[in-house]
């Protein structure tokens, strides 16, 4: 969990950022109210990579989850249900067909069976734990226009079928659920209670799964398709306006964490494109997490809260088992304490006082840890106030690696291109190709340095501010570095305090737009004349 001592009051908001998504279509035609149908079981086995982003770009290997088309074995049954009919708000006796077994999974035909998977899960029936349930068809929660492009409520929410999560604050769903590639549309959720989404609490698989045309409004642990997690969620995307009033708010998940205290929960192939919007710990794609397996997620939505905003996360919670790679975020992100393009913080004890003021330390704990970050990338502008970074706002112990940034960012303290404060942290093959603007500790990669280990890092972008105003670090201490280049811009110096250890290497800009220069950088960067106006870039982004 985020370890931050924080103010709260109760606000509700309206999202303003939503693009309509295309809607996948069902190809069996449906003629009667009960139909014979031939579904084919997917299985859980197979290996290989896996982008649930709609693009190449995203990396990562899938745990198996197959999608639409994949299958294994074939199940001739006669599957009760007419698909593509809006949910009438009943729940269903029964699924379409199945047993609940891996190779015969309970099929979902209809919104009345996704129903009643709803009400037994929060019912705790015993005998549903564990079980396999597959989508066979889009699903539509309510008809017609939810959300507008924006992604405000234009419907009547008097009209509207109000969903209850599957799972909720004290049971949770335990099963496997395969969506097959398929749409859940028209969800609309409006609360004051926790544990709000498609999913209100999971202990088992999600995966394969898109939700769409839907508007979801919350207590704490509110996302689109699953509000809290401590098992896996995978190859999943939301195109849904996810808003709520306390703390972990998340396009995806609202909040992640470890099972039964020893294993991670995982989250693999996500992408938000839903506006999200909150109070505190507020993110793209998962609002709070710790204990976590992450690979591949992405961000691309406009993200709006006060304290803990990230583009990808709106805080990574303490924890040396935190094991984080393949992050990117072009949404543009805007907070006020603690703000990140990839995440507002790492690891770190975090205060926001009732007077608006914020603070961080760095205890000699494990529980302060951030883990291990590699491979994350912003392109969008970031703004705040206190701690506000290109990929990270503050960062405690632990290593973070390959990180790339591109975009404006704006802030008054703790201002920075990569990260806006780090202590004891392991750094290595950074850059920053962004304007930075602040007041005080303001830096080209760092605002704040201390007694950390960094390498190979280099930034171009402007940085302005009135004190403690560094090409690269605003202020380092102790800090032991090597391999530091900076675009040499009139009489400015790399660092606006260096108390204790390390230098940096004013270039050119014809010397940093050389492949002679990415060599220097080591191994993780490459040179490519067409990519990143001719600047070095990190070899994975082209993977």
């Amino acid at each position: 969990m985020n370890n931050v001592a924080l103010n709260r009051k109760s606000e509700g908001q309206e999202g303003v950022f939503m693009r309509k998504a295309l809607f996948a279509i069902f190809g069996m035609a449906a003629m009667f109210a009960a139909c014979s149908q031939t579904v084919s079981a997917s299985s859980n086995d197979d290996e290989g990579k896996a982008s649930a982003t709609e693009s190449s770009d995203s990396k990562g290997t899938d745990d198996g989850s197959s999608g639409s088309g994949s299958s294994v074995d074939m199940l001739d049954k006669d599957c009760v249900g007419e698909p593509g009919k809006p949910w009438d708000g009943t729940t269903a006796k029964e699924f379409a067909c199945g047993s609940g077994t891996k190779l015969s999974p309970y099929i979902i035909l209809t919104a009345e069976q996704l129903a009643k998977l709803a009400f037994i899960v929060g019912a705790n029936e015993k005998e549903h734990e564990g079980k396999y349930y597959k989508l066979a068809a889009d699903i539509k929660l309510n008809d017609g226009k939810v959300i507008d492009d924006k992604g405000a409520l234009v419907a009547d929410s008097s009209k509207l079928h109000k969903w209850t999560p599957i799972g909720n604050s004290s049971v949770a769903f335990t099963g496997n659920f395969d969506g097959n590639g398929h749409t859940v549309s028209g969800m609309f959720i409006n609360t004051t209670s926790t544990h709000n989404g498609l999913f209100g609490n999971n202990r088992g698989s999600i995966h394969s799964l898109t939700l769409d045309n839907s508007w979801i409004y919350g207590g704490k642990q509110t996302g689109g398709v699953v509000g809290y997690n401590v098992g896996s969620v995978q190859k999943v995307t939301n195109q849904a306006s996810v808003l709520g009033f306390e703390d972990c708010v998340g396009g995806v998940v609202g909040n992640s964490n470890q099972k039964d205290y020893k294993d991670n929960s995982t989250l693999k192939n996500l992408l938000n494109k839903g506006f999200v919007t909150g109070k505190n710990n507020v993110g793209g794609v998962a609002g709070c997490a710790a204990n976590i397996t992450v690979d591949s997620l992405e961000n691309r939505a406009f993200i709006d809260g006060k304290g803990l905003v990230g583009g990808v996360f709106g805080g990574i919670g303490g924890s040396s088992k935190n094991n984080i790679r393949y992050l990117k975020n072009s949404g543009k992100i805007k907070g006020s304490h603690f703000v990140g393009g990839i995440s507002g913080h790492c690891g770190a004890n975090l205060s926001i006082s009732s007077q608006d003021k914020a603070s961080y330390n760095c205890p000699k704990l494990h529980t302060w840890e951030c883990g291990s970050i590699t491979k994350a990338y912003n392109s969008a502008v970031i703004s705040g106030k206190n701690y506000v970074g290109g990929i990270l706002g503050v960062a405690c112990y632990g290593s973070i690696s390959s990180l790339g940034n591109v975009a404006d960012i704006e802030g008054d303290y703790g201002a920075a291109g990569v990260v806006g404060s780090v202590s004891s942290i392991t750094s290595n093959s950074l850059y920053n190709k962004g304007n930075v603007n602040g007041k005080t500790y303001v830096g080209g990669i760092f605002s704040y340095n201390n007694e950390g280990v960094t390498n190979s890092a280099y930034s171009t972008g402007r940085v302005d501010g009135d004190s403690l105003v560094g090409l690269m670090i605003g202020y380092n201490y102790n800090t032991t570095m090597a391999d530091y280049y900076y675009l040499k811009q009139g009489d400015q110096e790399p660092f606006g305090l260096n108390n204790g250890g390390g230098v940096a290497t004013p270039k050119t800009e014809s010397e940093m737009k050389s492949a002679d220069f990415a060599k220097l950088l080591g191994n993780d960067f490459i040179y490519d004349s067409g990519l990143n106006d001719g600047y070095p870039v990190l070899a994975w982004e082209k993977e």
